[in-house]
C-alpha cells in the first residue's frame, strides 16, 4: 500500500474522531423530552406514595372492626379502642373511637397535620343485629369533616354517610 496514502487515511481518522460528541441542538431535545416524561409521571407517582399512607387508615381501621367483633363476642358489648386486644399506632394517621354501645361501635382515622391535603380520612363501623348478625363499614371522606360521622345505621344496616364514600 502507498505509504502517502496511509498517512493521509490515518490523518483523515484522526480528525474525524476528534469531531465527536453532540450538538447543543440533540442535547436541548434530549433535555425537552425528558421534562416532559417527568411532568407526565410525577403527578401518577404523587398519586401512588398517597394512595400508599391512606392503606394504613384502611389496614389499621379493618384491624380495629374485627377486634371489636372478637371483643362483642366475649364481653357482649363493644368495648373502648384502649380496650381491644390490639395496639394501634399510626404514622400518618391518628385513631380515635366515637360512639360505642352493646351493638354499634364507631372508629376514626384523621390525618397528621402534616398529611392533611396529601390523604383522606376515613371513618369506620361495626355493629352486630338482633339475629347476631355482624355488620362492618369503612368510609372515605370526600373532604375533610368528622370522620366519626362517616358511618351510619345501626344493627345490620350500615353505610356510608352523604359526605364519603364506602371502600370495603
Amino acid at each position: 500500500m502507498d505509504t502517502q496514502f496511509k498517512v493521509k487515511l490515518i490523518n483523515h481518522l484522526n480528525k474525524k474522531n476528534q469531531n465527536k460528541g453532540f450538538t447543543l441542538i440533540e442535547l436541548l431535545v434530549v433535555v425537552i423530552i425528558i421534562g416532559v416524561l417527568a411532568a407526565i409521571a410525577l403527578p401518577n407517582l404523587l398519586n401512588q406514595v398517597a394512595k400508599g399512607r391512606q392503606a394504613e387508615a384502611k389496614n389499621n381501621l379493618g384491624a380495629i372492626n374485627r377486634a371489636q367483633q372478637a371483643y362483642r363476642l366475649e364481653k357482649a358489648t363493644f368495648g373502648l379502642l384502649t380496650r381491644l386486644p390490639i395496639a394501634v399506632t399510626g404514622q400518618y394517621y391518628t385513631f380515635t373511637g366515637g360512639v360505642e354501645s352493646a351493638t354499634f361501635a364507631s372508629h376514626s382515622a384523621t390525618a397528621l397535620p402534616n398529611y392533611i391535603n396529601d390523604i383522606r380520612d376515613y371513618g369506620s363501623a361495626v355493629a352486630q343485629d338482633d339475629a347476631g348478625r355482624f355488620d362492618n363499614a369503612i368510609c372515605e371522606m370526600s373532604h375533610p369533616t368528622n370522620a366519626l360521622t362517616a358511618v351510619t345505621g345501626t344493627g345490620a344496616g350500615l353505610s356510608c354517610g352523604a359526605n364519603s364514600e364506602e371502600i370495603r
